[in-house]
């Protein structure tokens, strides 16, 4: 088993151990079990595992392993969040899907109402996590991440998005800048925020003490590297989604086309949406790059080294995959 694969194992076992308090009697326990197994479901359903994965490598690349259990909680914070998202996304008000990552989605295992619950819930257990979040030396950043998670999951965020999601849909006058906008909220936003919180973990461990005008730049930097990366893998989406079945892909195949979307494919053609997703690649790693080379002299040693390598190539991998 390699250090990643090592990684998204703990984050798995972290995410199924989802811990939910209750004050209740005798006669409630059997709905306790069933709330508790309902915010289970989604979470253990699998996936890639990207966001968390990148909080805690840009975590460790920043400031080594001792990093990533300061990171630890906003891994599962962000992918906590992220299946928030999923959750409602599938409802029949939203995309109206029956299948996430090869099995049935929440609403149709406990129904719409519930399902909605499920994705409240979610949401609240997220912040909560990054409250525990153990500082190991100097400064409490705490209100940093929350910042950084909230404004991803504010209506200037994903929400905004999605709205705008369902308010293009089916419009004939609907272009790649519009498009693009869509994808840069529904998707590249919460992207940038899992690298940025991790980044904050990061640099909380360095022994230098960074001004915060300084730190702000260092986000600034790392968040559009996250938005172009959230560019890159939303149209490549939109390509496994026209190629790929929906067994491959774990959910329903061309569902976007059939809603009368606008996706890459539709608005750019595939040549062009390919060279497009290969430009926002380039664009991601020159950025990263850029924000490691500024600590590498002083700051870099071969355990920094190793965490900076394989952020890169997870992002690589990541927008180069099959399905």
């Amino acid at each position: 088993m390699t250090h990643v694969q090592s990684l998204v194992a703990q984050i798995n076992e972290s995410l199924a151990q989802v811990h939910i308090h209750f004050e209740g009697c005798s006669k409630t326990k059997i709905y306790e079990q069933e709330i508790k197994d309902a915010h289970t479901y989604p979470l253990v359903a699998g996936g890639k595992r990207i966001r968390p994965l990148f909080t805690l490598l840009m975590a460790g690349a920043l400031g080594g392993e001792k990093a990533l259990t300061t990171a630890s909680k906003s891994a599962i914070a962000v992918e906590m969040l992220h299946t928030y998202t999923l959750v409602h996304d599938d409802l029949p008000c939203m995309d109206n899907d029956d299948f996430r990552r090869g099995r049935a989605t929440t609403h149709k295992v406990y129904g719409d109402a519930k399902a909605l619950l499920v994705g409240d819930g979610l949401l609240a257990l997220s912040f909560l996590q990054l409250t525990q979040t153990n500082w190991q030396q100097g400064r409490n950043y705490t209100a940093e991440l929350v910042e950084i998670l909230a404004t991803a999951a504010s209506p200037s965020g994903v929400i905004w998005g999605q709205w705008l999601d369902l308010s293009l849909t089916g419009k004939e006058d609907t272009d790649w800048d519009l498009m693009e906008i869509v994808h840069t909220f529904k998707t590249g936003v919460l992207i940038a925020a899992s690298l940025e919180m991790g980044l904050i973990c990061g640099l909380s461990l360095q022994k230098k003490q960074y001004e915060i005008q300084v730190i702000k730049n260092f986000r600034e930097k790392i968040k559009k590297a996250g938005i172009y990366i959230g560019l890159a893998f939303q149209i490549i989406d939109d390509i496994l989604d026209t190629t790929k079945t929906s067994v491959e892909l774990g959910k329903t195949a061309g569902k976007d086309e059939n809603q009368n979307k606008f996706t890459a494919i539709r608005i750019l053609g595939k040549q062009r949406a390919q060279e497009l997703s290969s430009q926002y690649t380039h664009l991601a790693i020159a950025l990263i790059k850029e924000l490691f080379a500024e600590f590498q002299a002083a700051e870099f040693n071969n355990e920094n080294n190793f965490y900076a390598k394989n952020l890169i190539e997870q992002i690589e991998n990541l927008l180069a995959r099959p399905n």
